[in-house]
């Protein structure tokens, strides 16, 4: 359709969420209230995910490794380019690393000025999805229950759900993004969406644009 829902908004809807990375180290979930239908949690280690793209399509895994662009969105500060380039894959001082959100991906592709994927492009990443869904954990978050999730090793999702009120059966959840002392050193290309890549530091969150 076009239409661009942001973080926020997607993240209320009763919608499903693709595989993603938020823009923090680490994101904690408190689950205060379940569904009546739906909901699963999903998690995946982007390293097996890594690795089976390599043991199965090697010349898709090395696309993944160069610059796809991506859309700010109007959700934050950054110049005056409405998107930037980043690798969905990423090393540093063997330290592995991704930064993965198809909505965002998409959203750049709607952007003038914006290089266009090509189609190997558009295959690596619709097998990066095939394999996390294939790969990853799925779990019922009940009222009472936390997870934290390392965002440069983990990528997380959401089945959808239904509510149902009468039955006081709402899902809820709460969210927190945190900024580790102890993080890792990130690639240096990775600054245009960081800023900061340095082992130690605190980085991360939303510079909402004015």
């Amino acid at each position: 359709s076009g239409t661009f829902l942001g973080s926020y908004s997607r993240a209320v809807s009763t919608g499903p969420l693709r595989f993603h990375t938020d823009r923090t180290d680490v994101v904690g979930l408190l689950c205060a209230g379940q569904a009546s239908q739906g909901g699963l949690s999903k998690v995946v280690s982007t390293l097996a995910v890594h690795n089976e793209i390599l043991r199965r399509r090697p010349d898709l895994l090395e696309l993944l490794y160069q610059p796809y662009p991506r859309s700010r969105l109007g959700e934050e500060k950054g110049g005056e380019a409405l998107f930037y380039l980043l690798p969905v894959f990423g090393l540093r001082d063997g330290r592995f690393t991704s930064h993965y959100s198809r909505t965002f991906i998409e959203a750049a592709q709607m952007l003038p000025g914006a290089p266009r994927l090509g189609a190997a492009q558009l295959e690596a990443l619709d097998l990066l999805h095939a394999v996390a869904e294939a790969l990853c954990y799925r779990m019922t978050l009940a009222p009472g229950d936390l997870q934290f999730v390392n965002n440069h090793v983990v990528y997380h999702a959401r089945e959808a759900f239904e509510n149902d009120p009468a039955q006081a059966k709402v899902r809820r959840l709460y969210r927190v993004w945190l900024a580790m002392p102890n993080s890792r050193a990130l690639p240096e290309d990775h600054a245009v969406l960081w800023g900061n890549v340095a082992a130690g530091a605190l980085r991360g969150g939303i510079a909402v644009a004015p």
